[in-house]
């Protein structure tokens, strides 16, 4: 995205020279090219990593969007190329327009591959340039030989993106597609040419996960990952992956929680589903806890705790759930504390619903008797079903910050979670620095007497800025203690974990621009530094 901050005078001129821009904007939509998707694809990749953003304010705005800072900027970005993949426009009544080059994958029936087209898709401001890329595709091709794949009629209800994870909503309309294994393929293409920071694609239609049928007794397909362009290839990977009805592979989200108890973070697991049992074989990777808990995740279930039998009903409202049957270990909650209780059902809840025929989870355990009751642990009734909506307020999002090693030479990370529904990571990720490490072996690079409240962050374009106080004191933290505090803001702020739009850090001092801290300038922005690093 390109920011232009545009004053009163001159301002007809501009929005004239902005109406051409987006009318030729517009006109380029029509223009598509049949290509080698691989080339292609890895030409688009390259030229986001170094796209720019801009925003152009109207004559009633008056300035930027950061207007409070608009003194202190330069032109920061001008080694940052744009070759016009996305563009924004502020108009005179604040209207947004984005535009990016996308993949769209078809199926030659000649070639008996799939191979894509390049199209130039635009959004408005309150649309997902995925979903309108995914309704480009269900139009079908313009390029002769090509054939759709997806029916014309399907309705892009909602697209999710955390982590490395885009989660697809399609309407019931998906299912007539003349070969689902084709249509999935190429939707699942589409969307990670799209967004090439992302690794799965989890399809929904209708409100519940896509199975290799289309059917509720169909085998669930979990995440997935880029298909090849082959449809020999891609009907030999499914025999892999569905190489029996009675063993099926899949990678799946468990959610598990931080180490604070606070919020619920997935973890992609293998999962080996056996004899169509995948509510059963996600509970026991659930009851497993997490793989790797020095990334900032942890059990949720009791230790001990057993699942001891299953079933799925209907209620009188015709919605469909499962019954869990948990051993008398389930009721012992981490020691009975509130939050490990709620961390233990939303787990199970939200690892659990969206599966084929499950809309809900009712849960009974044993008690000392060995009889199945549903009586509350300490606060939760669990006599009520528990949907996907039910806890939303527990999911959280990893994010990752860096600090000093214990000889002062490189630069470790350490695991933080955030809620999902934050606005601002940027300061977040600055108050975790600020907090210090967690980890016995490493050191905070941050001085202990800077707060929060003395720190100020905010993403332009494609550039952080951080305005640090004098309090900060270059000299005297000599020019090691330099690079580990200004790096540890640059590797943790541009970490492609924490975010996707952040390529460069420009300091500020005390709200200007300095040319010295230290041993160190700080005139230009500080792009990231992974020498630094050790894993």
């Amino acid at each position: 995205m390109i920011e232009i901050g545009v004053g009163k005078k001159g301002g007809s001129a501009v929005k004239s020279i902005i109406w051409v821009t987006a009318v030729a904007a517009m006109l380029m939509f029509s223009i598509v090219m049949l290509t080698s998707c691989d080339g292609e694809e890895l030409g688009i990749q390259n030229d986001e990593k170094s796209e720019e953003s801009a925003e152009i304010s109207s004559e009633k705005s008056g300035s930027s969007s950061n207007a409070d800072h608009g003194s202190l900027y330069k032109d920061v970005n001008k080694d940052i190329s744009d070759d016009g993949l996305s563009l924004q426009y502020n108009f005179s009544n604040q209207s947004t327009v984005y535009s990016t080059n996308s993949l769209l994958y078809f199926f030659n029936r000649d070639g008996n591959r799939l191979e894509c087209e390049k199209r130039i898709v635009i959004a408005g401001e309150s649309e997902h340039i995925l979903k309108k890329a995914i309704e480009q595709l269900a139009l079908g091709p313009k390029v002769k030989g090509l054939e759709a794949v997806i029916p014309e009629g399907v309705k892009v209800e909602k697209v999710e993106c955390y982590n490395n994870i885009v989660n697809v909503y399609l309407s019931k309309e998906f299912l007539e597609a003349k070969d689902l294994l084709i249509a999935r393929a190429a939707l699942v293409n589409t969307v990670l040419g799209a967004k090439p920071e992302a690794d799965y694609v989890k399809i929904y239609v209708d409100g519940y996960e896509l199975t290799d049928n289309g059917k509720e007794d169909g085998l669930v397909l979990g995440l997935l990952s880029k298909y090849p362009e082959g449809l020999e290839e891609i009907k030999a990977r499914e025999f892999e992956k569905f190489s029996g009805k009675d063993i099926v592979h899949i990678y799946r989200e468990i959610y598990f929680q931080d180490q604070n108890r606070r919020f619920l973070v997935p973890e992609i697991r293998h999962i080996v589903v056996k004899q169509g049992g995948v509510a059963e074989a996600v509970v026991e990777e659930l009851l497993k806890g997490p793989s790797i808990q020095d990334h900032g995740l942890y059990p949720t279930m009791p230790k001990g705790t057993q699942l001891l039998d299953i079933n799925y009903v209907e209620d009188s409202q015709s919605s469909k759930g499962i019954e869990l049957y948990f051993s008398k270990e389930f009721d012992s909650a981490f020691d009975n504390e509130i939050n490990s209780e709620f961390m233990m059902i939303g787990s199970l809840t939200h690892s659990l619903t969206g599966l084929p025929g499950v809309d809900w989870i009712k849960i009974y355990y044993q008690n000392e008797k060995g009889e199945y009751v549903d009586t509350p642990i300490m606060t939760l009734d669990l006599q009520r079903k528990f949907g996907k909506d039910s806890l939303p307020f527990l999911l959280g999002r990893r994010i990752k910050v860096y600090f000093s090693d214990k000889d002062v030479m490189n630069l470790v990370p350490e695991y933080r979670v955030i809620s999902q529904s934050s606005e601002d990571v940027a300061t977040e990720i600055m108050n975790e620095l600020i907090e210090g490490p967690m980890e016995d072996e490493h050191i905070g690079v941050i001085p202990e007497h800077l707060t929060i409240d003395d720190v100020s962050v905010w993403i332009e374009n494609k550039t952080a800025f951080v305005n640090l106080p004098s309090s900060i004191n270059g000299p005297r933290l000599g020019s090691t203690g330099e690079t580990m505090v200004l790096y540890s803001i640059v590797n943790s702020l541009t970490d492609p974990v924490n975010a996707e739009n952040v390529k460069q850090v420009q300091f500020l001092v005390d709200g200007k621009y300095v040319e010295e801290f230290g041993n160190m300038s700080l005139a230009e922005p500080f792009v990231r530094n992974p020498a630094l690093i050790k894993e």
